[in-house]
């Protein structure tokens, strides 16, 4: 897959929050530093503004995918797409439908924090009434692309992955990120980092900060910007 981004000319970037983070100060970080650099980045939460109890309990990831799907949309509306590339961040809940947004958008990059892993087969059950011992005992088991459409799609992705792992992850435990690891096959290129000591939240000042500059530098690279 070549690179189609202009010369000198940043990508547009889609970022997607985990289920109910959307406070996290790291993606205020991620923004700001991404805006200062130039690129045009468009941010999507879940599950967004719709606070009342009632919505968001009815809530799916059906509903979800569209709601990224129709704000990579207008994203590359607003941005004047052509030759322009779009990147991808995904942050846990936000990273799994990011894989599942690669198959119906073009990526050419894609940077996904401790990814969830979800049966197919519930895929239109409110989030919030899944059965989390079941979601705990499906995730601590490799999966392949055969058994899951996220890795499905991540077998088939052919740009630039970088895949971040918690090294104390009870949510997203270690089977469930190497899942996404093995799967991406055809990948042009696969940057895999463990933060070291921390957890699914990212709870210290550290390895927040460790993060964004391993992001950061990441995104410089694969996107030939200046690191």
């Amino acid at each position: 897959m070549p690179n189609n981004a202009r010369k000198g000319q940043k990508p547009a970037v889609l970022l997607a929050s985990g289920w109910d983070d959307c406070d996290d100060p790291s993606y205020d970080r991620i923004c700001e530093a991404l805006a200062a650099e130039d690129w045009s980045v468009r941010r999507i939460d879940f599950p967004g503004e719709r606070k009342r109890r009632g919505s968001r309990r009815k809530m799916n990831r059906d509903q979800n995918l569209k709601e990224l799907v129709a704000a990579y949309d207008s994203l590359v509306e607003r941005e004047d797409f052509q030759p322009r590339a779009v990147a991808f961040i995904g942050f846990s809940y936000g990273g799994y439908l990011g894989a599942l947004l690669s198959a119906q958008r073009p990526l050419q990059w894609m940077a996904l924090r401790s990814p969830a892993l979800y049966r197919d087969e519930d895929w239109r059950v409110p989030k919030e009434a899944l059965d989390k011992d079941d979601l705990d005992h499906y995730r601590r088991r490799v999966r392949g692309p055969e058994d899951n459409a996220a890795l499905a799609a991540c077998e088939t992705f052919g740009g630039d992955v970088l895949l971040v792992e918690s090294e104390h992850d009870d949510t997203v435990p270690h089977p469930a990120v190497k899942s996404y690891r093995t799967s991406f096959k055809n990948a042009r290129s696969l940057s895999y980092r463990v933060l070291e000591g921390a957890d699914h939240a990212l709870s210290s000042e550290q390895a927040q900060r460790r993060f964004v500059d391993e992001l950061l530098r990441w995104m410089n690279e694969v996107t030939g910007g200046d690191a």
